[in-house]
């Protein structure tokens, strides 16, 4: 190999790790960054999570006292709350909530 060949050899070489260096680096500060992120939005979806059940937990005990204390449900009413009581339980949130449902589970149907 002659002196021109072996220097632009040399040179070439000496770009395209310079070039791979910077896409490692780059798709490392990439992938610190991503982990940054998701790590923000999974506090994120906790929190969010959290008020949901909160208000679900809200709105169950107020519907479920409002027909308690009434001693009647219609059918519209018992479904809109099955199907409350059904994602809050999706949510793993549960508890003494399931005590309000049998109560009203007990309740008799009235049609308006």
């Amino acid at each position: 190999m002659d002196v021109i060949a072996l220097a632009a050899t040399t040179c070439v070489t000496g770009i395209v790790g310079y070039l791979v260096k910077a896409v490692l680096d780059s798709l490392k500060q990439y992938m610190a960054d991503s982990a940054k992120w998701r790590h923000g939005l999974d506090g994120k979806i906790d929190a969010l999570t959290d008020a949901t059940q909160t208000t679900m937990r809200t709105q169950l005990l107020h519907m479920s006292e409002k027909y308690l204390t009434r001693g009647w449900v219609t059918p519209e009413e018992r479904a809109a709350l099955c199907d409350m009581h059904a994602k809050y339980a999706a949510l793993h949130a549960n508890g003494y909530i399931d005590g309000y449902m049998a109560r009203v589970a007990q309740l008799p149907d009235r049609e308006i």
